[in-house]
């Protein structure tokens, strides 16, 4: 019976019987495929047609090196068959490292034969059985980095892929199993899990990858928790000719990730430019390798045209590597530079924002990250654009977007609040600003519990997502239960009455009977009945040209709060007053 099915798994891997099928990762924040992850399939109708079957012979057969082997190769070749963008998620067990029949090497001999760059694929980390050879991981792990693959570890906080694990062998990227994902909507205790798994990851640099989502609430969740990378059936099944352009569905989700990500201000490539003194495109290939040679500092020179207009970028390395080869002096040497623009010369406007700039440079896996943007004014050449310094400002920018914003929501929080205000203000552009405080919010806490005051917060903060429009509105989470809504959208009042609406329809849906009719203590300490929460929404109108900062906005926006909660109920309450009293006249 053995001998049957090791000859079953020899005939599956010799007459090339396996084939992948591909499932995209996607990126919400900038709406691209990062990539896809490879899944082998055997013979339909057989007993080795899936992964499980097909690896549980070869393990019980010594044949899991082989059968790996002929898993990449096949996946690597149908991956570049078809020209799929981004990287190729494969995975691996590092069991495979005991197999007798391991060989070193073999990988890249496939990439080589393709011309697969090692820096597009991704080595998934997958282990089902325990494993007390911790060793064993961490080589496999820095065998893969060493020859420039990227590393992930699958399945992260089911089986063993624990803590320990992740934090001895600090991969690229972190996938969250779809345990946690599953009906994560609906359970408090599974977004805690996932938030404290997100913190690690975003303090020791490594991305996070939610696998298994297969609903839209388990992936606005996500969303509006601040995850990036997504894959799963709701996204896309797998298949043998995958999409290569990311679904609608998510692209129309992208919103609910915008108030997290967008810049309060728009930083530009002007902030970074640098002065550079550039080369005529006749100057000779040889007087420029001279240059490089005598100044180990130049990683590049901007070739510009008589006229003032930019041309193109000459890479050090890649002049440097055309002139090591023998007689390549004698050949090139009196040619003119223009010959030797890099293809992967980037030209942009001094206008343009940092963060298209940086998507340039750091999405494209075959982009050289040693050669700087030219940038230019119109048609004139400006200077260059240092790569490190594009991604140290757009580095530096999310920091400081994380550090003020609401962990709960992941909404910005006051100091991003009171600069969108200002910048208003200094523009003198009209605005309506609504505090959105829910009644009774504590008693209801101290009734249910933190987690379920939580889930509340969270539903209303995607509620307010729903309803702005977020290109031109902002959202902002204060603490607890107050968010504020700076509006420029002409109808805020309707679409304040339709947050109303939502919330009392979604509260009285969701929420168990106990949660809408209960006896509790109120602030005072006397034990009374409340009923469903209710948001009271305060409105104020600032005139622009007696409101001189967010301190005059505020001031108006506390008594406009408290003039809404008194009332009663839920109420949009828009205060008459423009300016505080102390500068009205």
């Amino acid at each position: 019976m053995a001998k049957c099915m090791r000859d079953k798994l020899q005939t599956v891997i010799d007459s090339n019987q396996l084939y992948a099928v591909f499932q995209p990762i996607v990126n919400i924040i900038n709406g691209r495929i990062l990539g896809y992850e490879s899944l082998i399939r055997g013979p339909q109708g057989t007993e080795l047609a899936t992964p499980n079957q097909l690896f549980a012979a070869a393990a019980s057969e010594g044949q899991l090196a082989r059968l790996e082997y002929a898993c990449r190769e096949a996946s690597c070749h149908s991956f570049m068959a078809q020209q799929l963008p981004g990287k190729l998620f494969l995975n691996m067990t590092p069991l495979a490292f005991t197999d007798s029949k391991y060989r070193d090497g073999v990988t890249m001999a496939i990439l080589r034969k393709l011309k697969l760059d090692p820096e597009r694929v991704v080595f998934e980390l997958t282990e089902k059985q325990p494993m007390e050879e911790y060793e064993l991981l961490t080589n496999a792990c820095e065998h893969f980095q060493r020859q420039g693959f990227a590393v992930a570890i699958d399945d992260l906080g089911a089986g063993y892929a624990g803590l320990r694990i992740w934090s001895e062998l600090n991969p690229d990227y972190v996938k969250i199993d779809r345990h946690f994902i599953s009906g994560i909507d609906a359970s408090a205790v599974k977004r805690e899990f996932v938030r404290f798994m997100l913190d690690i990851a975003q303090r020791i640099g490594n991305k996070v990858i939610a696998e298994g989502i297969e609903t839209e609430s388990e992936f606005k969740t996500l969303v509006a928790m601040g995850v990036e990378y997504f894959q799963g059936y709701y996204i896309a099944r797998p298949a043998q000719e995958p999409i290569v352009a990311t679904p609608a569905h998510v692209l129309a989700a992208r919103k609910l990730a915008m108030p997290v990500s967008r810049d309060m201000f728009q930083h530009t490539l002007r902030e970074v430019t640098v002065a550079q003194d550039s080369i005529l495109p006749s100057v000779t290939a040889g007087e420029v390798v001279n240059k490089f040679r005598s100044d180990v500092r130049l990683t590049c020179l901007p070739v510009v045209s008589a006229s003032g207009e930019a041309l193109g970028m000459i890479s050090r390395s890649e002049l440097l590597n055309t002139f090591s080869w023998r007689y390549s002096y004698e050949l090139h040497a009196n040619k003119p530079v223009s010959g030797f623009i890099s293809s992967r010369s980037i030209l942009m406007d001094i206008n343009s924002d940092l963060h298209s700039a940086g998507r340039l440079v750091t999405e494209d896996p075959a982009q050289n990250l040693s050669v700087d943007i030219i940038v230019s004014e119109g048609e004139a050449y400006i200077g260059v654009a240092k790569v490190r310094n594009i991604l140290r400002s757009i580095a530096d920018e999310k920091l400081r977007l994380a550090r003020h914003s609401n962990p709960l929501s992941a909404l910005p929080g006051n100091v991003p609040l009171y600069e969108w205000i200002d910048q208003l203000l200094c523009q003198k552009v009209d605005f309506v600003v609504a505090y959105c405080d829910i009644n009774h919010f504590k008693p209801f806490n101290d009734a249910f519990g933190y987690s379920c005051g939580d889930d509340v917060i969270i539903l209303l903060g995607n509620l307010l997502r729903d309803v702005v429009d977020q290109e031109i509105d902002f959202i902002g989470h204060v603490g607890g239960d107050d968010f504020v809504v700076v509006f420029r959208s002409r109808d805020w009042r309707e679409r304040c009455a339709h947050l109303l609406t939502m919330f009392s329809k979604t509260i009285a849906e969701q929420m168990p009977e106990q949660q809408l009719d209960y006896w509790t203590e109120d602030r005072n300490g006397n034990r009374r009945r409340f009923g469903p929460l209710e948001i009271a929404i305060g409105c104020v109108h600032p005139d622009p040209e007696r409101c001189l900062t967010h301190h005059h906005v505020a001031m108006l926006l506390a008594d406009a709060k408290h003039r809404a909660k008194s009332m009663g109920g839920q109420h949009v309450f828009l205060s008459r007053r423009r300016a505080p009293e102390t500068i009205s006249t």
